[in-house]
């Protein structure tokens, strides 16, 4: 064949391919599946409280303020550390010192009538009984801002992880019930994702100074129980009976 019948029996090829009908890819079967969401809820015991504690005070000028302050929680502080509670446990959350400012009727008039320093610590109790009556010690030595407590446990993890086996065991008897209601089967498992980890949030809590008097009752503190809630998404296969 020369040069020429080649060219020309190329040509021909390619014109006969050019013309036969594309092939389609044969379309996939669409599988029947059930798709549903499984929650599993594990309830403990508090074992930690962590609680933010701070001094508020004024004075007409900052470096009082500032003095004033430091020596009620310095007092607090040692308090804290003689009921128990470590150096570990204390840390210094905020501090604040900003003017006392009394606005003119016309701006920009405005006057500084004083100063205020706010210092925030935040404590670790590692023994909840003993905190209603530390709170209580505190606000006599001069502790006056209160602004939250927050119940945990010393390891979520294991807690975390038996609210997980919960939401897939409850997925798994849901998708059950389901098929035998429909008069299906389970045919197997396709998809499963972790949907949502819950963990235990904070308790507000706001405590006033009082005065001191003779007998004084702790605070009273109630720690509850903690809810750890894991969510799972799991689609099945699913066929007729």
């Amino acid at each position: 064949m020369n040069r020429i019948q080649l060219l020309a029996a190329l040509l021909a090829f390619g014109l006969l391919t050019q013309g036969a009908p594309a092939q389609t890819p044969p379309a996939q079967e669409r599988i029947p599946t059930l798709t549903l969401t499984g929650e599993g809820v594990i309830d403990a015991q508090p074992e930690l409280a962590t609680v933010q504690i701070g001094v508020a005070v004024t004075a007409k000028v900052a470096k009082d303020a500032l003095a004033e302050n430091s020596k009620l929680l310095a007092a607090a502080l040692k308090a804290a550390k003689e009921s128990g509670i470590e150096s570990r446990d204390i840390q210094t959350s905020g501090l604040a010192l900003r003017p006392d400012i009394v606005r003119a009727d016309k701006w920009p008039n405005r006057e500084i009538v004083g100063y205020q320093v706010n210092n925030v610590v935040t404590l670790r109790v590692r023994d909840i009984s003993k905190l209603g009556g530390l709170l209580d010690r505190l606000v006599v030595l001069g502790i006056n801002d209160i602004r939250s407590i927050t119940f945990s446990v010393a390891n979520p993890a294991p807690l975390i992880e038996q609210a997980r086996t919960a939401a897939i065991k409850d997925v798994i008897e849901k998708a059950q019930k389901f098929a035998d209601a429909a008069n299906l089967k389970i045919v197997r498992v396709l998809t499963l994702s972790e949907g949502h980890i819950e963990m235990p949030g904070q308790v507000p809590g706001a405590f006033v100074a009082r005065a001191a008097a003779a007998p004084r009752p702790d605070v009273p503190i109630e720690a509850g129980e903690l809810m750890f809630r894991a969510r799972v998404d799991a689609s099945f296969e699913i066929a007729p009976k």
